[in-house]
């Protein structure tokens, strides 16, 4: 009986062992505001990426989901907003104070 748990467990350790592994390392990706564009305007991430989204503009400027997934703050000249995406799903967003600017996340699984 001994020898057969340990032969079970002998194989389940092998075939564990022989499975590919899927897991990744989360990302940090990085978004741009200059100019009244977010630069790049569409980015591609998966779940457990961050994405951070600098003020490189001389005027004041937010970002904020369409769907209010996120919404900073007022972000002046060089502040920072950092987020981290948590479900998959294709998520535009804009600036609050400039509505023409606008950009989209794609959150893979």
């Amino acid at each position: 009986m001994i020898f057969r748990r340990f032969a079970a467990f002998a194989c389940w350790m092998a075939c564990a062992a022989l499975a590919p592994h899927h897991s990744r390392t989360p990302r940090v990706e990085r978004v741009s505001i200059r100019g009244f564009a977010f630069v790049p305007a569409e980015l591609d991430v998966a779940v457990g990426d961050t994405v951070v989204w600098t003020n490189a503009d001389q005027f004041v400027h937010t970002t904020a989901a369409d769907s209010a997934a996120w919404s900073s703050p007022e972000m002046r000249p060089s502040e920072r907003f950092v987020w981290i995406a948590r479900r998959p799903g294709r998520l535009p967003y804009h600036c609050a104070a400039h509505p023409t600017m606008r950009g989209s996340i794609l959150v893979r699984p």
